[in-house]
């Protein structure tokens, strides 16, 4: 009997070994107001919403989706306040049509249109880490629209999602090196103030952008409109190769 329950044991642990983990697998969702339900009841905006999809490799994809959703939620919503209160992709979609709807009640000979386009796509990929980029284009009234640009980062060792700050095992002076690199980009002398030429770099200190990716064996900054200038000025983008910025990152990036 101690035999047979040995034998069964390292037979368990055999399967064990050779079971797989299910590769990542993307696609693409599209949403606009032809497959959307809240469109057949009435007028809807501009949406095209092309949304990168992951499936496989266990709870891996659930946080990547759940980090995609995030962040499309955050560019459907037209104020800051309604964030926390909407918790999917279909909520957000729900609210923005509804908004929409109030406003051309409001302005029934409005000319303009409301308008989300979003793409999403991996931008970046590598043994140790997924990148994800996201181009959006929204306007809700006003006198312009407003297109931004989105990174997210994954480790793909421990699965978890990344923040900027967890892409650096030496920020402090990767926060140097950008600086040089940004002032020499924008003509300003180390000793001047990094706002003299218009910028509004907060208590007249650089600082990292929010958005922060891999794409093309290039580390990406990105400043988004108003971030740290008009809008006039658009996004203002640090690029560097990853050889040459290695060894500010994690070592396992």
């Amino acid at each position: 009997m101690k035999k047979f329950v040995s034998i069964l044991t390292i037979f368990i642990i055999l399967i064990s070994c050779e079971k797989k983990e299910t590769p990542l697998v993307f696609d693409t969702k599209t949403y606009n107001p032809e497959n959307l339900n809240a469109c057949e009841e009435g007028i809807c905006p501009v949406i095209k919403i092309e949304k990168l999809t992951a499936s496989g490799n266990g709870g891996f994809s659930d946080t990547i989706n759940n980090a995609v959703e995030q962040v499309l939620v955050n560019t459907l919503s037209i104020s800051p306040e309604d964030i926390p209160n909407i918790k999917t992709l279909d909520e957000a979609l729900d609210n923005f049509i509804t908004s929409y709807r109030a406003y051309r009640n409001d302005f029934p000979e409005a000319s303009v249109e409301y308008n989300i386009n979003s793409t999403s796509q991996i931008s970046y990929e590598s043994e140790k880490v997924l990148s994800i980029i996201f181009d959006n284009y929204s306007y809700w009234g006003g006198a312009h629209g407003y297109g931004s640009t989105t990174y997210i980062n994954f480790d793909k060792e421990t699965h978890e999602q990344l923040s900027k700050e967890a892409l650096f095992s030496d920020q402090a002076g990767f926060l140097k090196f950008a600086e040089t690199q940004f002032r020499n980009q924008k003509g300003i002398a180390e000793d001047e103030n990094i706002n003299s030429r218009g910028y509004f770099f907060e208590n007249d200190s650089f600082s990292l952008p929010e958005n922060i990716g891999f794409k093309d064996d290039k580390l990406i900054l990105i400043y988004n409109p108003y971030e740290i200038a008009s809008y006039a000025d658009g996004q203002i983008i640090l690029e560097f190769p990853i050889t040459e910025v290695q060894k500010y990152l994690r070592p396992n990036l």
